[in-house]
Order: structure tokens, then C-alpha cells, then sequence
């Protein structure tokens, strides 16, 4: 099944894109803007870390990024969407203690009646161990923090979220404003979601300093592998209208999955199998004005899959902040 998994993957992206439904929504609760040009500029901040757990009774290792903010430009006409963001001018924190690193950012969305889906693309580069003076024996403030610049993860991932109730609730209103919600309302939310990511390092993640504190097992020494993970979330989102233009929304979602992993230390290979339960939730809170919007949501959970080796338990995770502003553009005139 895994070695199929990127084909089923595809085909079904293509389904949902080639076959959106425009069911008309309740005018008493929806007003749909979706064939006007909406865009949009916006900060983010975005960044893949990986927490380390080798043995129980030990601290783990966080590793992250030292990357600048970012900065998009988004634009959404009728059910399409794509943006794009780059790092920002601003250097980052302290290159000599932290370490550089570089990114790269890329979505695709498309918003249909009843069916919306997000597709995402991040690689991130230059990682250095945030819990250095815990790690490093004689360690002192202004020491440069343990760094691995060798470090490369990258992530595609997907969720197609599907709205029964979208006659009355606006997923395009909370998080795309290409539609306004006249009303308070909500909906279950079914969400299949896939995940393929790829670790690469020149070495064992895990630190000498600490493989010498403690037992670490060979299978533990994670170099580099394949961790994928497909499965689905079923839950649900609900938006809060007040003052007529202001809104919240608010979406919980539960899930089950099957993960792939296939991986390498220094001198083994290993593949598993595994199922598992996960959570997504996301929010996004703004105002939805006749022609201008602005806004600020996030997402957590879905990208913070556990991926248990033997005594190690490596999680992989995204966290991701946003904030916009932005105007309809009618281009038929």
C-alpha cells in the first residue's frame, strides 16, 4: 500500500480539484463573493521542529530552525488559491550562537462548496539545539548553542476538508474571505489528510554529549528516512458572527492514522508500519468588511506526528501562526 500511497495521492488531488461543487449556499447566513478576486498580504510565522525523546527518564532534544519571519502574497478567485511566502529581510537572532538557517513555503488551496482542500509544501535547512545548556557538559551563557547545519527536513502535505453543512457554514469565509458569513453557524467536518516528510543529516541526531550520558540503543540513531502518514479527522468547526462584520471560528478535529517510516542510522536500515491516533485543531479570528479584511489564524496538532523507533520516540512538528490584510478585486469590470 505505501509504495502507492504518492499515486493514490495524486489522483485523488486531482478528483477534488477537477470536480468542485458550487451548491447554492442559504442567503441568510452566506453571501458568496467567490467570483470576485480576493488577495491578500500576510506575516507568518512558520517553523518545523523535532523533539527527541531518546529514553524516558532523560531530557529530550529539541532542535529548530533559527530562520527570520516570513511574508506572503495569496490570491483566491472562485475555487483556486495559491500563495507564496519568502523570509524576510530582517536577519535572524544571534547567526554566531544559533546558526543560519533557510526556508522554503509553498500552498495551494482550493475552496469549492462542500469540499476544500490545502496542499502545502516546506523545507527547512540549519537546525541547532535549543536545549544546549542542558545538553552540553560545561556549557555557559554566550556559548554557541549545539548546531546541525546539515540538518534538512522537508514536508508535503494534504487535507481535504469536507462541509456538509456548507449551505449555512463558511469555511471560505473564516480562512480565505472569498465568501462573508451573514451568521453564527457550524458544521461537521470530515478530513482525510496525508503527510510525507523527509529527515537528512550527515550524522546521529543524537548528540555524542548525550549518547555517552545515556544507553542509546543503534536503532535509536535516526540519520536520515521517510516518515509518511495517511488517514482521516472527523469533527468540528463552528464560526461566531458579532458586531454584524467581526467573526471567530473554531475547528476541533480528531483522527486516525496509518504511518509508514523507513529510515537509516550509521550503519542499519529499518522500515515499520504503525497505526495511531492524532488531533488537529485550527482558528481564525478577523473582520470581514464589504471590500477590505483582515485577520490572523493558526493550525497545530496534524503536523505533530510521534514516530517511535525502539527506546526513542522522535515527533516531528509545524506550528504556524498568520495574521493578513486584504481586498476584493472585481475583474469583470
Amino acid at each position: 500500500m505505501t509504495k502507492h500511497l504518492p499515486v493514490a495521492i495524486v489522483i485523488f488531488s486531482l478528483i477534488v480539484f477537477a470536480t468542485p461543487i458550487f451548491a447554492q449556499p442559504d442567503t441568510a447566513y452566506i453571501k458568496d463573493n467567490k467570483d470576485i478576486l480576493t488577495v491578500r498580504i500576510y506575516g507568518m510565522y512558520e517553523s518545523i521542529n523535532l523533539e527527541i525523546s531518546p529514553v524516558s527518564n532523560s531530557t529530550e532534544l529539541i532542535y529548530r530552525p533559527n530562520s527570520p519571519q516570513h511574508i506572503g502574497l495569496a490570491g483566491f478567485y472562485k475555487w483556486f488559491g495559491l500563495g507564496l511566502t519568502i523570509q524576510t529581510p530582517i536577519p535572524a537572532n544571534d547567526k554566531d550562537i544559533y546558526g543560519t538557517s533557510s526556508s522554503v513555503d509553498l500552498r495551494v488551496n482550493t475552496y469549492g462548496s462542500w469540499i476544500n482542500a490545502e496542499l502545502a509544501y516546506a523545507n527547512y535547512k540549519g537546525f541547532y539545539l535549543e536545549n544546549s545548556p542542558q545538553i552540553v557538559e560545561n556549557f555557559k551563557s554566550g556559548d554557541p548553542y549545539l548546531q546541525r547545519p546539515d540538518l534538512d527536513i522537508s514536508s508535503i502535505s494534504g487535507i481535504f476538508y469536507l462541509v456538509p453543512n456548507h449551505h449555512r457554514h463558511s469555511f471560505r469565509a473564516a480562512y480565505i474571505q472569498n465568501e462573508y458569513q451573514r451568521k453564527s453557524a457550524g458544521s461537521l467536518l470530515i478530513a482525510p489528510a496525508f503527510q510525507i516528510n523527509r529527515l537528512q543529516a550527515q550524522s546521529s541526531l543524537i548528540p555524542d554529549e548525550y549518547a555517552n550520558q545515556y544507553e542509546i540503543y543503534e536503532e535509536d540513531k535516526l540519520v536520515r528516512g521517510r516518515f509518511n502518514f495517511v488517514g482521516i479527522f472527523a469533527g468540528y468547526s463552528y464560526s461566531l458572527v458579532f458586531l454584524k462584520r467581526f467573526y471567530v471560528n473554531l475547528a476541533l478535529l480528531p483522527g486516525a492514522f496509518l504511518q509508514y517510516y523507513d529510515y537509516h542510522t550509521e550503519t542499519e536500515h529499518y522500515n515499520r508500519n504503525k497505526a495511531y491516533f492524532l488531533w488537529t485543531s485550527r482558528f481564525a479570528a478577523g473582520y470581514n468588511g464589504k471590500k477590505w479584511f483582515a485577520g490572523m489564524g493558526g493550525v497545530s496538532g496534524f503536523n505533530n506526528p510521534v514516530l517511535p523507533l525502539n527506546t526513542s520516540a522522535y515527533a516531528l512538528g509545524v506550528e504556524q501562526f498568520r495574521f493578513w490584510i486584504g481586498t476584493r478585486i472585481n475583474i469583470k469590470k
